[in-house]
């Protein structure tokens, strides 16, 4: 019942945004004066932050009721090369370095390309926030045991251990959280949820190495 509500309150709220949108639109290519362009750009920026909200509510839906999975089989390698051509545009907009690194052989993988790519945007999108300024995020990408490994790993303050408890918990918002208050706490859950979905683990730890977080998304082949 509680999903049902969040999906039918989520989708009334876009019908009244659209029109608001419509309109400010409208008005925008009207002659204003600089008060009226003011008070034009706050209904803007107001509206965008509604439609933030409200993909938040669809988020939780969806998180709620369970993904539906759309299975398809696909070259792992040709994959992480189209991931990292996305995450390097991302990266590349704070001055941060993306290093991916592959294994040999890693032949082929049966998932929803969509969700995962999700899943391993939004640990990236996590790691970009909280990578100091010139830093490196590090991905690397192995098989082992029967197990896709996608490995995330930055070189900033790492997981608090606050956060290495809750931050797979929906709405874990802490300050020193790893996940962004964008995503409203819900960027590593998600992330969870849909590695969950696919009989998969999200393990989060700091590493050693970088001193950095270090997020294995581990996918069973």
């Amino acid at each position: 019942l509680q999903r049902e509500q969040i999906a039918a309150l989520a989708h009334d709220l876009k019908t009244p945004l659209t029109v608001i949108q419509g309109n400010i639109d409208l008005i925008n290519e009207t002659e204003l004066d600089d008060e009226q362009r003011l008070y034009a750009g706050y209904i803007t920026e107001s509206s965008e932050q509604i439609g933030i909200y409200i993909k938040a509510l669809i988020d939780i839906s969806r998180t709620i009721a369970g993904y539906q999975l759309h299975l398809e089989k696909f070259d792992i390698a040709d994959y992480m090369g189209q991931i990292k051509a996305q995450a390097s545009a991302l990266c590349l907009t704070k001055g941060i370095c993306l290093q991916l690194e592959t294994g040999a052989n890693l032949g082929t993988l049966k998932a929803d390309k969509l969700l995962l790519e999700r899943a391993i945007m939004n640990v990236i999108s996590n790691a970009l926030d909280h990578s100091p300024p010139q830093g490196t995020i590090y991905v690397t990408v192995q098989k082992t045991d029967c197990f896709l490994h996608i490995s995330i790993t930055d070189e900033g303050g790492g997981f608090t251990p606050e956060a290495l408890h809750h931050a797979q918990e929906q709405f874990f918002m802490g300050d020193k959280s790893r996940t962004s208050n964008m995503h409203f706490g819900m960027g590593l859950y998600i992330t969870s949820s849909i590695i969950k979905q696919h009989g998969g683990q999200l393990v989060l730890s700091n590493s050693k190495k970088t001193g950095g977080a270090q997020a294995i998304i581990k996918i069973p082949y």
